[in-house]
């Protein structure tokens, strides 16, 4: 009998097609799971969890109904198919409504923007409880044969070293991990990698331009968003600038939401993008195959720059003050390694915060330096009003820059 989700009818296709082949290798480079593997062990999960609930009404699946105001959801004629959690801007999980046909466009502008084929490795150390490592891993096996290797240690040398012993061909990966191999002596080769893969964060260029020296291959920013999958890929690697995320991903429509500012927001038109919110809300972001990240994106020639957050914006005066654009000055001052500006309160409303910086730089590098500095390439309403010098720029209980922390900190 034929699948009626698309997702399920593609892997019925792959199992057909590809079913002893190896699906999983474990970090040995020996087969875990074949295809045909994979589909027997579900089918007996299936078969298990339905015999026991016919005898005991009981099943080893805690079933949870989604409800709302005390009601069962009625999802009329679009149920979801997956939700994905995510914290978005405000760190309260929320979940994300996906049905089968949008997971499967997700998995095929992917494979086909980055070239992934059956042919290739995929080599799993992200996680596939994430949103990045379930398109780029979990999806491309079930819907087109991709094979993938499970890692079972994350550190960046037993990384390396199962990186060459499996002869994976394409890694995913994230900026933590290639800051890492860049600062690793006795590197194994790797002459089977031939596609890495940086998203979660923005990459450093810095680290990008090492890596592709010490490695000899490029590192392809991918952005992405767990509401709408895949967005922007830079197919060249060779660019090596800070937040370079390249161009619209195959299928996928960019238009800037004020096309004539510096940076702007954007909407993202694809068949990937999610239903919308549950529970209901965030319309005006998300819905009706348009999403609208929090992220600001600037053009860079062809390509496509993150430059920020819609909530780092600093509203000095009813100007609106863009961080980056301050950051990217205080770094062309010799000595200074690390700057990260935020808005902090003047005491009357949100529309009249006062731009501040925390500055990581060689000891004769003072305050007024830096101000005279800015005020000599900047706008008198982006200068910020204080400067601090630090040894090293605080970070949260999770070990990330906030500015949010940072505003508190060094309050008035």
């Amino acid at each position: 009998m034929k699948a009626r989700d698309p997702l399920l009818a593609a892997w019925q296709r792959t199992v057909s097609r590809k079913g002893d082949d190896a699906a999983v290798f474990d970090s040995t480079g020996k087969i875990a799971r074949s295809f045909r593997d994979v589909e027997e062990g579900a089918r007996a999960f299936y078969t298990k969890t339905s015999a026991r609930e016919d005898v005991s009404g009981e099943t080893d699946l805690k079933v949870v109904r989604l409800t709302t105001d005390g009601s069962t959801v009625d999802w009329g004629d679009n149920p979801p198919s997956l939700l994905k959690l995510t914290s978005g801007t405000t760190a309260a999980p929320r979940a994300v409504r996906f049905r089968a046909h949008q997971l499967l466009a997700d998995c095929n502008q992917i494979c086909e923007t980055m070239g992934i084929s059956n042919g290739d490795l995929n080599f799993g150390v992200i996680p596939v409880s994430h949103s990045y490592g379930f398109s780029n891993l979990l999806t491309p096996l079930i819907a087109r044969g991709v094979p993938m290797v499970v890692s079972r240690d994350s550190t960046p040398r037993a990384v390396l070293a199962d990186l060459a012993r499996t002869h994976a061909t394409v890694f995913p990966g994230t900026p933590v991990f290639y800051q890492a191999f860049c600062n690793l002596d006795d590197v194994p080769a790797l002459p089977k990698l031939r596609l890495c893969i940086s998203a979660g964060a923005p990459l450093s260029g810095a680290v990008a331009k090492k890596f592709f020296e010490k490695f000899k291959q490029p590192i392809h920013s991918f952005y992405g968003a767990s509401e709408c999958g895949g967005i922007c890929y830079d197919r060249d690697g060779t660019t090596f600038e800070d937040g370079l995320v390249g161009r619209p991903m195959q299928r996928v429509e960019i238009e800037f939401i004020e096309p004539t500012a510096s940076s702007s927001q954007i909407r993202v038109r694809s068949a990937a993008v999610s239903d919308g919110y549950f529970p209901e809300g965030g319309e005006q972001k998300l819905g009706n195959g348009v999403f609208v990240p929090d992220d600001l994106l600037a053009q860079h020639n062809s390509a496509l720059t993150i430059v920020g957050r819609v909530s780092d914006v600093i509203n000095v005066a009813g100007k609106k003050v863009n961080p980056a654009e301050i950051e990217a000055q205080l770094l062309r001052f010799e000595g200074v390694r690390q700057a990260v500006v935020f808005g902090r309160s003047t005491g009357a409303g949100l529309r009249n915060e006062e731009v501040a910086a925390c500055v990581q730089a060689s000891p004769q590098t003072t305050e007024n330096d830096l101000l005279r500095f800015c005020r000599d390439f900047l706008s008198p309403w982006q200068v910020p009003k204080r400067i601090f010098i630090v040894g090293a720029i605080p970070t949260n209980e999770r070990g990330k820059m906030s500015r949010r922390d940072l505003s508190r900190r060094f309050s008035q």
